[in-house]
């Protein structure tokens, strides 16, 4: 973060008090929109609304309390350079420490609970998977991921994975370093190569990467830790959100460069909001907890394939064949056997010896070990424990924690039959099957109420993918239009974030504001050497300093078309951040724009 660009108060863009913003969408990234307009461009709240469809906002990143114990659809995976993230939540007062923000709560969190696993992956029902700190990849697959980091996007498009490996997929498949990658981010074989990329250039997926120690957590779960606190801050402001309130279309010129009118719907009526052209509109076009759906215990969650209403998803179809600029929703929402998957969420009352025990194997504390996946489940089982409480109200004798299963549609190891048919309870078994647990299930099940989960589009935004599938932040042409969250085209960051949502809501308040401000720049971990090296090293198996044996044998046949690729990849780094400070960016890529009259010392006599 640039403290000189990001601290800076940019002046209100002028006449912002007599314009309107409207936001569809209220998800992190519409709350996130909202907070930019009235903080950073100087909006009055009560100029902004926001809709949203279900009774409460905050989209994926929910926390509820039912009727036997509670429901969480996801869990997030923070990290310290989530730019975007950290400086919209260093700007909320904290609900429970006067004078501390959101982010200060955070920070202190994990210095008092950082998370540090020493069990990373499971095997053989309940054993330690022994191998998991070697990182080392057959020389082929090393070759195929130099090769991925050196091909520029545009010609990685709608190509999976799977594809590009082709046959060195299966030797990578099978490496812990695959294994920690796809448990954590949910990458599957089919999924987007493109965005893979983005991943292994963006997070710092190369040191210690099995330690999870990169990994930054709340104190409560994400609704009451960050939701909660910024809808109160914007409600507090003057912002309106309208619950339960749908927008069915927008309507636009004939150009489709200008919002004219707003149709939304709301407890079974239709409404129509004119919208001027000095007015603003931001749009979240789709959602990743989209139709979810519920199971419990005895109930099998259903799968919701309708396509009637979609939501956001619906909103964006209706964009798109109105312009080619607003991208190809199907791309994403077509098959939804290839995005979904199903997560648990057991809340286990008056039974603390279950928890206890697992504090106990894996050496962790509840809430500090992070992600474990179990490696030979045919579900491909992952589960992360919670601290207490994770809810405020959560009782003393509750505990809760979370699960899924990134292969649902495979016969499980115990029960016999995929996942996706089974109740709870018998999730529940599978899963206790594989830590080597059974003979507690007859006690944990009279003791646990377990909220199943389906989302048909979980995993939508992996899709492969040409670039101009998603509409860009501002769409060429778009004067009061801008789009938000993960299905939106944004410059270097990776999608299934936070921080995407939010950057996307940044980037789309500066840019139709004309504020004038600087977006807060994506990390540049890709253009840090020491990364780079750490990562070479552990895919190499090397340990230690780089010596002489370690470099490759150089075919001298081959060395122009070395040095060629040597230079490529140079040359494809752009230059540095110029530290001018004027508004015209394009002063320090030339040699002379003043033209002084004084001669050149070369014209002297």
């Amino acid at each position: 973060m640039n403290i000189f660009r990001t601290l800076y108060h940019a002046p209100k863009t002028a006449g912002i008090e007599r314009r309107k913003a409207y936001i569809v969408g209220g998800g992190i990234a519409g709350l996130a929109a909202a907070a930019f307009l009235t903080d950073d461009a100087g909006m009055p709240g009560k100029n902004i609304i926001i809709f949203e469809a279900q009774p409460e906002v905050g989209g994926a990143m929910d926390g509820v309390r039912r009727e036997f114990g509670y429901q969480n659809r996801g869990e997030r995976e923070l990290e310290a350079y989530m730019e975007c993230l950290w400086y919209l939540c260093s700007k909320v007062p904290s609900l429970e420490n006067p004078g501390r923000t959101v982010l200060d709560e955070v920070v202190d969190f994990n210095k008092d609970e950082p998370i540090h696993s020493e069990c990373r992956a499971l095997v053989k029902q309940g054993h330690i998977l022994s191998t998991i700190h070697t990182m080392k990849l057959p020389p082929k697959v090393q070759a195929d991921l130099q090769r991925l980091m050196a091909t520029p996007e545009k010609d990685l498009e709608d190509i999976s994975i799977q594809d590009f490996f082709g046959k060195n997929a299966a030797a990578l498949f099978a490496s812990n370093f695959w294994l920690c990658f796809h448990t954590m981010l949910a990458f599957r074989p089919h999924h987007s190569l493109m965005e893979m990329r983005r991943y292994l250039l963006r997070f710092n997926l190369g040191a210690r990467i099995e330690y999870l120690e990169g990994i930054v957590h709340t104190q409560y779960n994400e609704y009451d830790a960050i939701i909660k606190p910024l809808k109160l801050w914007l409600v507090a402001k003057g912002v309106k959100i309208m619950t339960g309130c749908a927008v069915t279309d927008i309507d636009l010129d004939a150009g489709c460069n200008q919002v004219q009118r707003i149709q939304a719907r709301q407890n079974g009526g239709d409404f129509t909001i004119p919208v001027a052209e000095t007015d603003w509109v931001f749009v979240t076009n789709g959602s990743l907890t989209q139709n979810a759906t519920f199971g419990d215990n005895t109930t099998v969650v259903p799968v919701d394939r309708s396509t009637d209403d979609r939501g956001v998803f619906t909103l964006w179809e209706k964009l798109a064949r109105k312009h080619e600029k607003f991208g190809h929703p199907e791309k994403f929402i077509g098959d939804i056997d290839q995005t979904k998957w199903i997560s648990f969420f057991p809340t286990i009352k008056g039974y603390p010896q279950f928890i206890q025990k697992l504090e106990e194997l894996t050496g962790s504390v509840a809430g500090t070990g992070g992600a474990i996946s179990i490696k030979d489940s045919a579900w491909e089982l992952g589960f992360i424990l919670h601290h207490k409480p994770f809810f405020p109200d959560q009782a003393d004798d509750e505990e809760v924690f979370w699960g899924n299963g990134l292969s649902g549609e495979n016969i499980g190891d115990y029960i016999n039959k995929p996942m996706f048919e089974c109740t709870g309870d018998e999730i529940m078994t599978e899963f206790l099957y594989h830590l080597g647990l059974l003979e507690m299930k007859d006690e944990l099940l009279a003791h646990t109420y377990v909220s199943t989960c389906m989302m048909p589009y979980i995993n939508a935004e992996f899709m492969p993918r040409k670039v101009t599938d998603r509409p860009k932040v501002v769409p060429e042409g778009c004067t009061n239009l801008g789009f938000i969250g993960q299905f939106v085209e944004v410059q270097d960051d990776a999608v299934f974030t936070v921080e995407t949502s939010v950057r996307t809501a940044m980037e789309a308040v500066y840019q139709l504001t004309k504020l004038d401000k600087d977006v807060l720049e994506v990390y540049p971990s890709r253009y840090d050497i020491r990364l780079l090296i750490t990562m070479m090293k552990r895919n190499a198996g090397i340990k230690g300093k780089l010596t002489g044996a370690d470099l490759p044998k150089i075919n001298p046949f081959r060395l122009n078309k070395i040095r060629k690729t040597i230079l490529d990849n140079l040359n494809a780094i752009p230059p540095y951040d110029y530290v001018y400070t004027g508004r015209d960016r394009s002063v320090p890529e030339k040699e002379s724009v003043l033209h002084p009259k004084f001669p050149l010392d070369r014209d002297a006599r």
